[in-house]
């Protein structure tokens, strides 16, 4: 009951090769999954929450069209904190920009 596809076997220096290249692929997959916990946790770290207040004078919008950016997916929800919309700092420049059709 061995699963192993019939054919000529591989010879022993390739073998070795390959377990070689395995352990290899292995620690990079590890050490690349190791980088990007690492870079999520400083964006978690350096993420500003802005609440709907804000957003709203920062972008010179009203509720109702802060609303519609958001069911047109131009803006979304970060968290929510005690029944509070909060939004990320980043996001809320970036709709600034593109409502107003700001260049930089």
């Amino acid at each position: 009951m061995n699963a192993r596809p019939k054919g000529p076997a591989p010879c022993p220096q390739c073998a070795y090769l390959l377990r070689l290249l395995y352990r290899e692929v292995r620690g990079l997959k590890e050490y690349t999954l190791e980088i990007q916990r690492f870079i999520l946790q400083k964006e978690k770290e350096e993420t500003v929450y802005r609440d709907a207040a804000y957003t709203m004078d920062r972008v010179g919008i009203s509720k109702s069209t802060l609303l519609r950016c958001q069911n047109q997916g131009e803006i979304r929800v970060a968290k929510i904190v005690n029944r509070k919309k909060l939004y990320r700092d980043q996001d809320v420049e970036r709709l600034r920009k593109t409502y107003w059709s700001l260049d930089a």
